[in-house]
Parts: C-alpha cells; structure tokens; sequence
C-alpha cells in the first residue's frame, strides 16, 4: 500500500478550499471564491489609499504649514528676567526684548517650553501687526497623512470583512437548509431512499 505524499503547497490548498475534493459544495467553493475576491479588494485599496489620501492630504497640509508660516516672522529676541518653571509645568515665562518690524526696541513676555536664562537669546514670532504671537504650530503633514491613510484602510479592512462574514453567514444557512432537505431523504431517517 502507498501513501501519498502531499507538500506544504498541496495542503495549503487543501486547507483553503482550493483542492477538487468532491465533497465541498457549491456553497463552500462560493465562499472560497468570495474570501480571495474580498482579500484582492483590500490589497487593491493600500495603494489606491496611498495614491487618492496621503498624498494630496500631505500636501494640502504642507501648504497650510507654509502659508500660516508665510504670515508670522521670526525675530530674535534677549531674555531680560526669566522665571523658573515648576517641574509639573514644563512652560516657563520671561521677559524679552526684541526689534520690531518698524526697527523700534519692544519688550514682551514670552513663553517656552525650554530652560530660559536672562542674557540668553530666543526667537519671537511676530504677526503683521508687529505684535509677538504664539509660534507656528509644528507642523506634522506625515503623521496627518499616516493617520488618514490608516482610518481609511480601517474602513476598507471592516466593509471586507464585514461583507465576508455576511455571507459566510448566508452561505451557512444555505448550507444548513441543505443538510436539512438531504438529512429528511435519508433512508434511516424515514425519507425517499427508504
């Protein structure tokens, strides 16, 4: 007597469905079909997401951090008195002084998140006006456009496998009607076949 040997392959196949065992139902080869299709769909919307979400939200936010840039300007400024920060505060204040925009000498309370010491030099934002403002938020297009891309593959990876176990579960009722018509003509059950 010999044994057949099967490989990795053969019993990968086996496993998913894919083998020509005539005891999978009809039921049983739509649902392998099913799950490759829905598998393809998902792999197909990494790039289409990469293509159509981050690239355009990375650059929508690139020129958003640009244009919120354009309208602030940086200017050197020398720390008068600074105040020591408590540990649970991380923000420290001081007095600074800084040349405005019209070339006059102005002193303004400024904030950091750093250590600040009197003499030592800092950069202050400054609007149109001339007046300081808080620094232009760090601006993070890759981390928006990651966070984006993610959600809408989240949302890709739930209406797949969403659709997916729908019709599994249809699939199963299908199947289970089916057992249920076979199993009353059974001989032994009383059936036709008696």
């Amino acid at each position: 007597m010999s044994v057949r040997q099967t490989g990795p392959l053969r019993r990968t196949c086996r496993r998913a469905g894919l083998d020509r065992n005539p005891m999978r139902r009809p039921e049983d080869r739509m649902q392998t079909v099913l799950a490759a299709l829905l598998l393809l769909a998902f792999l197909a919307s990494l790039p289409l997401a990469a293509l159509l979400v981050a690239g355009p939200v990375y650059r929508a936010e690139v020129r958003a951090a640009a244009a919120e840039q354009a309208k602030l300007h940086p200017v050197r400024a020398t720390v008068l008195t600074a105040e020591h920060a408590p540990l649970y505060a991380p923000v420290s204040s001081a007095t600074v002084r800084f040349t405005g925009l019209d070339g006059a000498e102005r002193t303004s309370v400024h904030r950091a998140t750093g250590l600040l010491t009197p003499g030592g030099e800092v950069t202050v934002w400054l609007n149109a006006a001339g007046e300081p403002v808080e620094p232009p938020q760090a601006a993070r297009p890759l981390g928006r456009a990651v966070l984006l891309t993610a959600g809408v593959l989240l949302t890709a990876l739930t209406v797949c496998g969403g659709g997916y176990l729908a019709a599994r579960l249809a699939l199963d009722r299908r199947r289970s009607r089916a057992w249920d018509r076979e199993w009353a003509c059974a001989p032994w059950a009383g059936g036709a076949g008696a």
